[in-house]
């Protein structure tokens, strides 16, 4: 086999190829048919971003003081981000990400996500098993450093509102 000189053009093809689309059939339980298009193996910038966006859903609800179900949220981004399937979008965050959660807990609940998800890349999935293993660690890190330094605030508080007291 001849070795081929690597450029921008060749990488870009081999890219899309790894990477592509293809269409797959699920069907509801009433046994309608749909066609989606799902990217089979799950390339790793995209599980970044995905893993990315997670972050950001996750800060947007404990800024507003939402409820945040990781699990439903990871779902969502996996069908966002590697299918064809469309959500409406709205002008308010939080109507949108209860849209969203609907829609994918409705997948759920119809079977359709998992004939969706049965067609990954079992190596990618376990992937971004891994990321999520990693995200979930450093979140904790995260909330229990935040958690101590609101601890520690509260603490100074009252030895400084005692030290007033004591003059």
């Amino acid at each position: 086999m001849a070795t081929k000189k690597l450029n921008a053009n060749n990488i870009l093809s081999i890219s899309k190829l790894e990477f592509s689309y293809r269409q797959i059939i699920v069907v509801t339980p009433d046994k309608q048919e749909f066609e989606v298009q799902i990217q089979e193996k799950l390339n790793d910038t995209t599980v970044m971003n995905l893993i990315s966006d997670l972050v950001e859903r996750s800060n947007y609800c404990t800024e507003n003081k939402i409820e945040f179900n990781e699990i439903l949220n990871t779902y969502f981004l996996l069908i966002k981000y590697f299918t064809n399937i469309s959500f409406n979008t709205y002008k308010s965050i939080k109507k949108q990400y209860s849209h969203e959660l609907a829609v994918i807990s409705a997948l759920i609940d119809l079977s359709i996500f998992e004939q969706i998800i049965s067609h990954f890349d079992k190596e990618t999935m376990e992937k971004i098993s891994v990321s999520m293993n990693k995200y979930s660690k450093q979140l904790n890190m995260i909330s229990n450093n935040k958690i101590r330094e609101i601890l520690e605030d509260e603490y100074q508080a009252e030895v400084e509102i005692e030290n007033e007291e004591e003059l």
